[in-house]
């Protein structure tokens, strides 16, 4: 398995991981494995791309380059709300409806960048 297979495997087992956290309650650990899903299916797209990937930004300027590809404003709001989910485990202030909410962004996410 190469790194991209690798990354995609990944942000699969985390997001059925966040799903499991989510139905048992535990909404600061499905928030950050929601986002970790997320962070997993862009590093993925980026090593298949040769594209960068260490940091928020770079996380940014790869969405904004599939601009041509997809329909970007779908994708920013996608990824806003698995950041937002990041911020939720530090913060704890979303409640489980909206972490529902923001996890079919997600997975949504996670879909098509996986398809790309």
């Amino acid at each position: 398995m190469n790194v991209a297979e690798e990354y995609r495997a990944a942000a699969s087992t985390l997001y059925d991981q966040a799903m499991v956290e989510l139905d048992a309650g535990d909404l600061r650990q499905a928030s950050e494995k929601f986002w970790g899903a997320a962070a997993q299916s862009l590093k993925s797209l980026a090593e298949r791309r040769g594209l960068r990937h260490g940091s928020h930004g770079e996380f940014y300027r790869i969405l904004n380059r599939l601009g041509d590809e997809i329909d970007l404003e779908d994708l920013l709001q996608q990824f806003a709300s698995a950041s937002e989910l990041h911020v939720n485990f530090y913060e704890n202030w979303l409640e489980e409806g909206q972490i529902r909410a923001r996890a079919t962004h997600v997975q949504a996410l996670v879909s098509t960048l996986g398809r790309l």
